[in-house]
Parts: structure tokens; C-alpha cells; sequence
């Protein structure tokens, strides 16, 4: 017995992911990735977090979830609340398997995604199973191929890291100090 493609995609990005530090997860429901939000966020000590509703925190209920856990949770506001945020929640449009990267594309490049992704130190990025690729040349052609070419395009691989103070590795200089990815396997029309 073989294993299917989407799971050899997974375990391929999670591979990926795990060497540049990062956490992944899969669940099958939006549901479930609301509980395991919560505990992640319970174990790492996270009392507020930012979170830009999308399709799939919305189908998972997540502000009703995290706030029963005793978190607060900022659903607006975003340049006041996320310079103080523990975490960030977003989802992306993307996966590329090679690289255990994602891909924000958006028409409208809301700065709400940037700030919820980017100026907190723990992002928890949401990704719909069905958009992994295996190739950055997959994802690129399928960028290109929308009825839209997306005004803003984004790629995230691993917590921020640079190298270019004196050439010493330092992580989340520019970005997140840590990066969490929940794949949801339930269909979710959209990322809203």
C-alpha cells in the first residue's frame, strides 16, 4: 500500500519546514485546527494573538475558540494591537512542498496581512491541503495563470532569519521567531 500524493506533498513540506525550524500540522477539519490552535498557543504561553479572519478560522469558529481558552483576541485594529500581539493567525493562498514555503497573493495588498504575519513574533499560518504544489514553478505558473496577477505577492520560509550583522545567524530580526503551519484538509471556499 502506497502513500497518496497530497500526503507525500505534506510530509515533503513538513520535512522542509522542520530544517528551517518551523512546526507543521495537518488536521481534517477547520474545527480541529481551532482546538490545536488553542493548545499551541496554550503551550507557548500565548495570551493574545491578532488573528485575520479568513475562510477557514471563520468556519472553524477560531475567535470563539481561543476566547473560551482565555485568550483575547484582536480581530481589527491591527497597526495599534499587533506591535504588542504574542501571535499572529492568517491563511495563505499557497503551499510549494520543495521549499516548505507559502505564498501570500492577493489582488489587494492589505497591509492587515503583512502586519498579522510578519511584526509579531509567533506566525500561525492556516493553508487549505488542496493549494500544496510541488513545485515553485508549479505555483508560479498557477499565479500567473488568475484571471488577476495578484498586486502583492508574498513568500514565508521559516521563522525570519538573517546573517547580515558581522555573518552570525540571528532568527526573527525582520519577522516572526517562530512560524506554525496548520494544514486543514475540509474544503473551504476562499480565503476572505
Amino acid at each position: 500500500m502506497g502513500i497518496d500524493k497530497t500526503t507525500a506533498l505534506y510530509e515533503t513540506f513538513k520535512s522542509k519546514l522542520q530544517v528551517l525550524s518551523g512546526e507543521c500540522f495537518r488536521v481534517n477539519t477547520a474545527k480541529e485546527a481551532g482546538e490545536l490552535v488553542c493548545k499551541v498557543m496554550k503551550e507557548k504561553g500565548i495570551n493574545n494573538v491578532a488573528l485575520l479572519n479568513s475562510a477557514i478560522s471563520l468556519k472553524g469558529e477560531f475567535v470563539n475558540q481561543i476566547s473560551q481558552a482565555g485568550i483575547t483576541v484582536y480581530t481589527d485594529h491591527f497597526r495599534e494591537v499587533t506591535p504588542e500581539a504574542h501571535a499572529g493567525i492568517t491563511q495563505v493562498d499557497y503551499a510549494i512542498a520543495e521549499f516548505g514555503t507559502l505564498i501570500q497573493a492577493r489582488n489587494d495588498a492589505s497591509v492587515d496581512d503583512r502586519l498579522c504575519s510578519t511584526l509579531i513574533p509567533i506566525h500561525i499560518a492556516l493553508v487549505s491541503t488542496a493549494t500544496m504544489m510541488p513545485t515553485l514553478a508549479e505555483a508560479m505558473t498557477t499565479i500567473h495563470q488568475l484571471p488577476q496577477i495578484p498586486g502583492f505577492v508574498g513568500f514565508i520560509t521559516g521563522p525570519s532569519r538573517t546573517s547580515d550583522i558581522e555573518r552570525v545567524l540571528t532568527v526573527g530580526v525582520h519577522g516572526p521567531k517562530q512560524l506554525i503551519v496548520i494544514f486543514v484538509d475540509e474544503q473551504v471556499e476562499g480565503v476572505a
